[in-house]
Parts: C-alpha cells; sequence; structure tokens
C-alpha cells in the first residue's frame, strides 16, 4: 500500500442516498464535480469529486442495512479536506470526524472494503468488554521521569497505532482517562535527521521550561497527514 491515502470518516444518516449518489446540498453550488462514481457492493459506494484542478477521492458505506443511521462518508485527508466536510453541515446537523481512519488504496476495491469493515468494527467495544483506558504523565522538566499506565486493550491498542505509524508514518487512537472523557492520541514517526531543535520541548512544568512561541513549533505541527484534523489544535 505504497500509495496508500488517509481518509476519515463523517457520519451523514441524514444525507439523502438517491440513485447510489449521495446528494448534500451544497455540492454543486460550491462547484464540486463528480467526475467518477463506483458501485463497489450493495454496501460501499466509491466518489471521485472534482473542484477546480483538485480531486478528492469518498467512500460511502451502508455499515448496516437495516440501520439507517449507521451511515458513513470516508473522506480523502487533502487539501479540499475542511471545505469538502463544511458542505455538509447546515443550522440543524453537524456531520463531524467520527475519529475512524484508514489508509485506503484507490485501485485496491476489495481491499478498500476490508479496510472500512475493520476500521468500523473497531468503534464498538462488547458489554463485557474493558474500553481502553491510559493515563499518560509527562517529564515536568529535565531528567524528570515520565510515566504511562493503561489497561492490556489500551497498549494493545497502542501497538496497532504504532505499527500504523512505522509503516505509513501517522497514526491516531481513541484512549480514554479513567473519568471517561475520551481524548486522541497522535503518533509521528519521523525520519532519522528530523531536525529535533525546531519543536518544543515536552516539558510542562512552567517554572522549568517555557516554550518559545515565536521559534519552537507545536508538536501537533509536525503531522501532515492528519493536519486537517490538527489545523485548529492549540497545545
Amino acid at each position: 500500500m505504497a500509495d496508500a491515502k488517509l481518509f476519515t470518516a463523517i457520519h451523514i444518516p441524514g444525507i439523502p442516498f438517491v440513485n447510489e449518489i449521495i446528494r448534500p446540498n451544497k455540492l454543486k453550488k460550491h462547484n464540486y464535480q463528480l467526475e467518477e462514481y463506483k458501485k463497489i457492493t450493495d454496501s460501499l459506494f466509491h466518489y471521485l469529486y472534482k473542484k477546480d484542478v483538485n480531486e478528492l477521492h469518498c467512500y460511502y458505506l451502508i455499515a448496516d442495512p437495516d440501520d439507517a443511521l449507521e451511515r458513513y462518508l470516508f473522506v480523502e485527508n487533502n487539501e479540499l479536506y475542511h471545505d469538502f466536510l463544511s458542505r455538509f453541515r447546515d443550522g440543524q446537523r453537524q456531520y463531524e470526524d467520527t475519529e475512524m481512519n484508514a489508509y485506503l488504496d484507490v485501485d485496491d476495491p476489495k481491499g478498500v472494503l476490508n479496510q472500512l469493515k475493520r476500521a468500523y468494527s473497531k468503534q464498538f467495544y462488547g458489554e463485557d468488554e474493558p474500553m481502553p483506558l491510559c493515563h499518560m504523565y509527562g517529564q515536568r522538566m529535565w531528567h524528570h521521569s515520565a510515566f504511562l499506565v493503561a489497561n492490556e486493550a489500551a497498549l494493545l491498542e497502542m501497538r496497532e497505532a504504532i505499527d500504523t505509524a512505522l509503516k505509513h508514518k501517522e497514526s491516531r487512537l481513541g484512549l480514554f482517562p479513567s473519568d471517561g472523557e475520551g481524548y486522541d492520541m497522535y503518533i509521528k514517526c519521523v525520519e532519522d535527521d528530523f531536525d529535533w531543535e525546531k519543536i518544543e520541548l515536552p516539558y510542562h512544568d512552567r517554572e522549568y521550561y517555557i516554550p518559545d512561541e515565536e521559534a519552537d513549533c507545536s508538536p501537533s505541527d509536525v503531522f501532515r497527514k492528519f493536519k486537517y484534523q490538527l489545523s485548529d489544535y492549540k497545545g
């Protein structure tokens, strides 16, 4: 999957689906043209949109044919991502990022189907299945220890996310602290010649270390594939 692209899903149960085409009201009005359409299975459809000179791949997944709420659109993460998602919003509905991510090869329909089914199934936990609980305690200052306290479910999901980052350079997973307030963990695999001088240090005790906001970049700034999710991040 050398040419795999990163896709993120939005939940779109209220969007009309007519003649196997999703029909949000605002796409054509804002110069999005449907260039290609392909039915992969009865539950998966591939769309290629074009706006000006830019293209955007999407996959519409009917995750459960018997449940009208289980409808998702996996959107390619590129320069059109935010603009495209904004066309699915109105005064009543906000179709937001579901935190389902998948690296997909658009030339491998069978592989796409398997990847999306897997991404969808990972969003749910059985009644007796433990949630991935993880507390991360960073360094207060230089030479201080850092601690990661997690249950097995969290560590297994982190291991898988690390494997994904090793393969595709970036990954994201959802974890929970003990109060149940979920958060995202982003993982970046940098090259050996990465310039560590440009990124702020990880110390969080401001008595000892205050980042130079003019010179030091935030950790979110080193992400390229997830930069569209992180564009509003304030560390």
